[in-house]
């Protein structure tokens, strides 16, 4: 993948993770003793009111109102679309009727519960969700991470004070962008379960499942925008309009271990293994979202439920899927863990070295000359000597870490470098396939290695292997491979199950041939460090085995001359 396309995967990464924190950042508020203020009443999805409490009662609420949009301005169909206040005590004015009588029960908003252990776990639940998604997209995209990515967008966090902050024209703004956020991304779990384990081409039926996936997906954000739009520009309450949008969107959260159990019937033994707990987990999260979106603190108000029986649900269909995702990565091979720790330290420290510098010339500058001028110049002369010099202080640090805290990877690391320049010195090819092939397997902990030869047909023949007891091609359609390998010139990811990685060895511009390596033997996959070393190591291998292509050429040259001239006294 080029660093053009790398680059942008990160910008869109970010910006839309970023939309994301948005939308539920301000409920940050609560955390710190700012809690909503509260109508004291529950709506349901059709504008009617199922419960009222003693401070709407007092304004002369009763269960079975209505809401009443007729003639109403924009300002005054806000409370009746969200019936809260940024801040408690605030009075709020919701237009009802009441067996055709119109009127207007002011009501006085309360504290919301104080809970905020439940509040800020929830925020936790959804960051670490959408952490996950982008960690995951940034570190293999595919259509299965991209798809869990955009449906980690909604991890279920608090959006209330996004919604109540600003003047009446941004609630509008607001309600449909969460009516967005809310629908649309579980729709994309049921897409990442079906790309779950398919690298390549979906078989048709998944295909056909995908784009239908799609179809509704589109149906029902428009369905619920409609809704809303009539709600508020309109006064129109299509309560049938909430009802089929939140219905379908169940209907995605429940397709979701609906299509990982046919995933299951379609593995093999050591699959299976893996997607029992992450079926668990995501039927569990299913469960708690059907349940969650018929009460009152959901959407359809079917039927009374908490605050915070309302964040356990959330929790729920967040925090299980996210264990179950993660466990499923750990499982397999799809990051390493020290890999992810060991780079974290890295800009860890590369970030306080920096912060550090800058803080000890403002201190010098500012303070001991009292020059805030001096002081500028230097910042920007230190920025510019950084920016030249970063990639060597980055490459520094980075080895550094990895001494002081990852010694063995180090270690392997530098060992299999020393292997790829010792390899131009072999003396045999039988020398070279075993630095190849026998020292990464054993620097690396890796499970298996494998050397096959390239036929003139595109067939596989088998040369050498560590950790394998057959001489069977690692690949089941090598001809497909070989045009691969021959087109791309790089090392190439592969789906099978017992093998992550080709490496191809070329050999005056010739593919000799593929070094296959399987995932690490705890399951983990080959990390891009590995990678680099791994296909250093191949290249040198090409030159090895151009040279020694050059020695038999040159003695069969010799041994010609020889012959000719024994040939040429006699006649």
């Amino acid at each position: 993948m080029s660093q053009r396309s790398a680059r942008a995967r990160y910008a869109v990464v970010f910006l839309l993770a970023l939309v994301s924190i948005v939308a539920w950042l301000p409920d940050l508020r609560r955390d710190f003793g700012h809690p909503l203020g509260n109508a004291d009443m529950d709506i349901n999805y059709n504008g009617v009111v199922t419960a009222a409490g003693p401070l709407a009662a007092a304004a002369g609420v009763k269960a079975g109102d209505r809401i009443d949009l007729s003639g109403k301005t924009l300002a005054q169909r806000d409370p009746a679309m969200f019936p809260l206040t940024p801040d408690p005590g605030e009075p709020i004015a919701v237009p009802l009727s009441s067996h055709g009588r119109s009127y207007t029960a002011h009501i006085k908003s309360t504290p919301e519960v104080p809970n905020v252990p439940v509040i800020v776990l929830r925020q936790l639940g959804a960051l670490l969700m959408l952490i996950l998604g982008a960690f995951l997209v940034l570190k293999r995209p595919n259509k299965a991470t991209w798809a869990f990515f955009i449906f980690s967008l909604n991890g279920g966090a608090p959006i209330n004070d996004f919604i109540l902050m600003g003047p009446s024209w941004w609630v509008p703004i607001a309600q449909l962008w969460s009516t967005i956020l809310t629908l649309a991304p579980p729709f994309f779990g049921a897409v990442f379960a079906l790309h779950l384990l398919h690298d390549g081409s979906l078989p048709v039926w998944r295909r056909r499942l995908e784009w239908a996936t799609y179809a509704v997906m589109l149906a029902t954000v428009a369905c619920g925008l409609t809704e809303v739009v009539l709600f508020i520009y309109f006064g129109i309450n299509w309560g049938q309009g909430l009802f089929i949008s939140i219905a379908l969107t169940l209907l995605a959260y429940v397709s979701i271990p609906a299509i990982l159990m046919a995933t299951y019937a379609e593995s093999d033994v050591a699959t299976r293994e893996r997607l029992r707990w992450v079926i668990w987990a995501f039927s569990i999260g299913a469960l708690a979202a059907v349940a969650d979106y018929l009460g009152t603190q959901g959407n359809l108000g079917l039927y009374p439920t908490t605050y915070l029986e309302h964040s356990l649900l959330t929790l729920m269909y967040t925090l299980l899927p996210a264990a179950a995702v993660l466990y499923t990565i750990l499982k397999h091979r799809i990051i390493d863990v020290n890999v992810a720790i060991s780079r974290a330290v890295v800009y860890g420290v590369i970030s306080t070295v920096v912060v550090g510098l800058f803080a000890l010339v403002d201190l010098f500058f500012s303070h001991a000359l009292s020059s805030a001028r001096i002081g500028l110049i230097a910042d920007m002369g230190l920025a510019l000597v950084l920016g030249f010099s970063f990639n060597a202080f980055h490459a520094r640090v980075d080895r550094f870490m990895d001494w002081l805290f990852f010694r063995a990877r180090h270690r392997a690391e530098e060992h299999i470098a020393a292997v790829a320049s010792a390899i131009p010195y072999a003396r045999t090819e039988e020398h070279v396939n075993r630095l190849l092939i026998d020292e990464p397997v054993r620097a690396f902990g890796l499970a298996e290695g494998v050397l096959m030869r390239v036929q003139s047909d595109g067939a596989l023949q088998f040369v050498h292997s560590a950790g394998r007891r057959d001489a069977d091609a690692p690949t089941d359609d090598p001809e497909s491979l070989v045009a691969i390998l021959r087109a791309q010139r790089k090392p190439w990811r592969l789906s099978e199950q017992h093998m992550a990685l080709a490496v191809p060895i070329f050999s005056d511009a010739e593919l000799e041939a593929i070094a296959f390596f399987a995932p690490h033997s705890n399951g983990t996959d080959i990390d891009s460090d590995e990678l680099s070393l791994i296909e250093r190591s191949a290249n040198a291998a090409g030159g090895a085995y151009a040279r020694f292509k050059a020695l038999a050429l040159r003695e069969r040259v010799a041994q010609l001359e020889a012959e000719l001239q024994a040939v040429v006294p006699a006649s």
